[in-house]
């Protein structure tokens, strides 16, 4: 997964109902030999690839990384591991996906039972026809229509995040 730029995505932290925390924290990154020498794109390269893993240790999943600031020009190894450790500092936005939040979407597909949405152009979520509010039952749904969902549940499948919600209120605009 690409990250999105730090830049682009701290003005939503502050919307309430975005999931979004801002965050600065040490870690170490996991260097394969391949990507000695090349310390800061192979570390972004790493934390693309394995956001999954990442997301459990942060307790969210990787949004945006800033800048890539390396705490020691010398990497850690462990045991007889391959692997160089490197001490990194991130600035990075999270998205923290928890029940009973709401967060802001985008309704991308019209099921006959369900309709999925995205949040933050990157992550799936989907509510049920049958937990629509009265207030919405004749309300004519569109692809790209803003809606707040409120969180259900979050699980991940197949290293997909699956987001199940029900629907809060549609932006009629």
């Amino acid at each position: 997964m690409n990250f999105y730029k730090l830049n682009e995505v701290l003005p939503l932290v502050k919307d309430r109902d975005s999931c979004l925390e801002h965050r600065s924290q040490k870690i170490l990154v996991p260097l394969p030999p391949s990507q000695i020498g090349k310390s800061k794109a192979g570390i972004k390269k790493i934390l693309e690839e394995s956001s999954n893993e990442i997301a459990k240790k942060l307790n969210g999943f990787l949004l945006a990384i800033g800048k890539i600031q390396l705490l020691s020009d010398v990497g850690q190894t462990f045991q007889d591991e391959p692997t160089l450790w490197m001490p990194v500092k991130l600035n990075f936005v999270l998205f923290v996906p928890e029940r009973g939040r709401r967060v802001r979407a985008i309704i991308s597909k019209l099921g006959k039972k369900h309709i999925a949405c995205l949040i933050h152009s990157r992550f799936n979520a989907s509510f049920h026809r049958d937990t629509i509010p009265p207030i919405y039952h004749n309300f004519i749904f569109k692809l790209g229509q803003p809606v707040v969902l409120e969180i259900i549940e979050c699980d991940v499948v197949d290293k997909i995040l699956d987001i199940k919600t029900t629907l809060v209120e549609v932006n009629k605009s």
